[in-house]
């Protein structure tokens, strides 16, 4: 009897330190809006490029791209590569670093299909790593889709997100040439924790060519949620807000499950 009274005692003990211990066990939000940021950030960063078309690639120069890539126009089998390890020098107002290559394939562009993809080959953004392929479609006259699926990117840290999903796009053109890119969509996956999560365009994101082309790779206004599942039955929502400001660099500010506001960029 005695013993059965003092396991138990262990028992109780040990079942309300395991209690408090989760108590404790917390998430640094504005830790967390950031990794969601940097991810958000290289999610998009090349989706202007494969919004310009094959026939866009033979009228604008390697100045006109962030990173200023060399561009290698393979005309035998309708592939744009971008190669970011054989940069052109070049002035830009925004240098983010870039490395490796992107592959545009528009061999399908020309028959009734209308897609064409992107592939990362030993791409990466700044700091982040960013692996897979990227399907795109023509619906209509200004007007393209993407569908994602098993895009891994990895921040610093071995901090890897991998996600799918969609996105819509709108191309607004002057005298031919892309002048600014529309975006709304959705994607899911998973967090460098391990929950699930949403990143959704709640409006859409509004994006200049001519500041693209200065290597500002943000859009200029926008909103997006960030809804990160804590259990089955709970999740927490970040609210993202791109500014427009004097020039092409946003402010962009998130207003974080607690009710506090943060400013994500510099």
């Amino acid at each position: 009897m005695k013993n059965l009274l003092f396991f138990s005692f262990i028992l109780l003990c040990y079942t309300s330190c395991t209690e408090d211990v989760s108590r404790n066990i917390t998430t640094d939000l504005t830790q967390e809006a950031d990794q969601f940021f940097s991810f958000s950030e290289a999610l998009s960063e090349s989706s202007y490029l494969a919004n310009i078309s094959y026939s866009d690639y033979f009228r604008i120069s390697s100045e006109d791209l962030p990173g200023c890539p060399t561009i290698i126009r393979r005309t035998a089998d309708r592939i744009i590569e971008l190669d970011y390890t054989n940069s052109q020098d070049c002035d830009q107002q925004n240098k983010t670093p870039r490395k490796g290559k992107i592959l545009l394939d528009f061999a399908l562009t020309n028959t009734p299909d209308l897609s064409w993809t992107l592939t990362y080959e030993g791409y990466s953004f700044d700091s982040t790593k960013i692996e897979g392929k990227r399907n795109f479609s023509n619906p209509s006259v200004g007007e393209n889709t993407e569908t994602i699926e098993n895009l891994k990117i990895e921040l610093e840290n071995k901090l890897g997100f991998n996600v799918s999903g969609s996105f819509s796009y709108s191309i607004a053109r002057l005298s031919l040439r892309p002048f600014a890119l529309s975006t709304r969509g959705r994607v899911e996956g998973t967090n460098p924790a391990g929950r699930e999560f949403t990143l959704a365009i709640t409006m859409p994101k509004e994006q200049l060519f001519s500041c693209y082309s200065q290597g500002w790779e943000l859009p200029q206004t926008g909103n997006e949620s960030w809804i990160i599942a804590r259990s089955p039955s709970r999740s927490l929502d970040y609210l993202v807000k791109f500014e427009n400001r004097e020039g092409c660099d946003p402010m962009v500010i998130s207003t974080l499950p607690d009710g506090r506001t943060l400013q994500l960029n510099p």
